[in-house]
C-alpha cells in the first residue's frame, strides 16, 4: 500500500529566548509538543499555510516570514515533509487555543522538553545553538 505524503507549515515563533510549542489537538494523533502549524493546502503558499494555520488553531495573526528548516518523516501510514517558517507575533496578540490544545513559551536555554514530538526536535536543538 502507498504511503500518503503530506505537507505540512510549521511555524517558529521566538519572544526572548523562547520559543512557543503547542499539542496537538485531541483527535490529532500523536501526543505530545509541537510547533504549531498543520497541513499546506493544495495551491496554498508556505507562508499563507502558516498563517492560516496559526489563525484557526491559535486565534492569533502572525506574520509570516522566512523557511528556517525542512524535515522528512515517515510513519507507518504517510510520509510528512515539515516546513518550519520563522513568523512573528504581533505585540499584543493574545494566542487562544481553538481546537482544545495547550500552549507554551519554552526557554531554549532551558532543557528540551520531553514530551516535544521527535520531528520538532532537530528545529530545537537548531534554536537553542542560535539563541
Amino acid at each position: 500500500m502507498e504511503k500518503k505524503v503530506l505537507h505540512v507549515a510549521a511555524a517558529v515563533i521566538r519572544r526572548g529566548g523562547k520559543v512557543l510549542l503547542s499539542t496537538r489537538p485531541a483527535e490529532k494523533p500523536p501526543a505530545g509538543l509541537e510547533f504549531p502549524g498543520g497541513k499546506i493546502e493544495p495551491g496554498e503558499s508556505l507562508k499563507a499555510a502558516a498563517e492560516r494555520e496559526l489563525r484557526e488553531e491559535l486565534g492569533v495573526d502572525v506574520l509570516a516570514l522566512d523557511e528556517l528548516f525542512r524535515i522528512s518523516h515517515e510513519t507507518e501510514n504517510a510520509v510528512i515533509h515539515l516546513r518550519f517558517i520563522r513568523a512573528l507575533l504581533p505585540e499584543g496578540e493574545t494566542v487562544t487555543p481553538l481546537e482544545g490544545q495547550s500552549f507554551g513559551w519554552f526557554d531554549l536555554a532551558g532543557e528540551m522538553p520531553p514530551e516535544l514530538l521527535s520531528p520538532d526536535r532537530p528545529v530545537w536543538e537548531f534554536l537553542a545553538g542560535t539563541r
